[in-house]
């Protein structure tokens, strides 16, 4: 990946000038021609991805945008709740901690047995100083707090030090790269079992000289993945979680450059995954709520519960919010859940 190409896309996607954002607040909601800029092509396809989602027969249905609706539970020793949020960016402006506390104590109002969070827990530790990194984590931290039970956590670039070239760590300083990552949340990759499910993280956060970031799985995650796997029955239904995505209708049309946004060896992950009974794909990144549908596979992307960096809805109108996952009688229903906030009210 070209050097200028990273700078571009640095922070994930072009920002709108303010022309196009007055278009997008005051349109109404799924109407293609309002909106106008650089990425038309990206920006008509989101209005058509987010109104409409591929079903296993071929069918055009409604995504499911919900209030928090739970199914009841026939089997409490298989059946399950649990909810994956992403992209939280946590951050001391915009209001942001409180519209995260906001969203984790409706969280806890579904009862999920437990959460993932998948990826840009915070904004953003890539470009920024240590002290800054320090603080954000700990801010981060703070505000899961309010969360009941056990949460999963993804590692996404935001996330991981120095992998900008504006930041002031240099590749030899010792927290450069994913080491507060992993001092705070844990291992970047692994997985766990819960009521006969097989749950697999990735990360998906590839890094190159110099201060890059590519999306890409490296070799000792693949052949970590392949062990796994090859521990795993063929019939134990699977979930896989990775923060970029490795299979998106969006990001197949993205006329954008820079990292992402596929991983670039996603084809390596899906070939080990092949002959298993994968069930459900949640990933992150792209900010939009995307479900579609392939070979027994949902593959979802998760929306964000920043919306559009803690400054209103994606624009293709994609709100703030997360996705309620339901387990029942060996099926996943996914559905995607928002929450009170108005960016309005938290502009400083």
């Amino acid at each position: 990946m070209r050097r200028e190409e990273h700078q571009l896309y640095s922070r994930h996607r072009e920002e709108p000038d303010d022309s196009t954002r007055k278009l997008c607040a005051d349109a109404p909601f799924h109407d293609p021609v309002t909106l106008r800029g650089p990425s038309m092509l990206r920006r008509n396809f989101l209005q058509s991805a987010f109104a409409l989602s591929l079903a296993p027969a071929g069918k055009l249905i409604g995504v499911p945008y919900l209030q928090q609706d739970i199914l009841p539970k026939t089997d409490t020793t298989r059946d399950f709740d649990f909810v994956y949020f992403t992209d939280t960016h946590l951050q001391p402006e915009l209001g942001a901690a409180q519209g995260c506390a906001k969203c984790f104590h409706q969280i806890n109002e579904a009862h999920p047995e437990f959460c993932i969070a998948g990826g840009d827990q915070v904004f953003d530790v890539c470009e920024q100083g240590l002290d800054r990194a320090h603080r954000l984590f700990k801010l981060y931290k703070q505000t899961e707090s309010e969360l009941n039970g056990k949460v999963y956590h993804v590692v996404g670039n935001h996330d991981v030090v120095g992998i900008n070239q504006r930041s002031p760590v240099e590749p030899g300083d010792l927290e450069y790269g994913k080491k507060l990552y992993e001092d705070n949340f844990g291992k970047r990759y692994y997985s766990f079992d819960y009521k006969g499910w097989h749950f697999i993280v990735l990360d998906s956060i590839g890094i190159e000289y110099y201060k890059i970031f590519h999306p890409h799985f490296d070799g000792a995650q693949l052949g970590w993945l392949k062990d796994d796997l090859a521990t795993t029955p063929a019939t134990t239904p699977v979930i896989v979680v990775t923060h970029v995505p490795i299979a998106s209708v969006l990001g197949s049309l993205s006329s954008e450059d820079g990292p992402g946004p596929i991983v670039s060896n996603a084809y390596e992950v899906h070939r080990l995954l092949a002959g298993h009974n994968v069930k459900l794909v949640l990933q992150g990144h792209l900010h939009v709520w995307e479900r579609s549908h392939y070979a027994g596979t949902d593959y979802i992307i998760g929306g964000a519960v920043c919306g559009e960096w803690w400054k209103g809805k994606m624009e293709d109108g994609s709100s703030e919010g997360y996705t309620l996952c339901q387990v029942r009688g060996g099926e996943v229903f996914t559905s995607y859940v928002t929450y009170p906030w108005r960016a309005a009210d938290h502009t400083s």
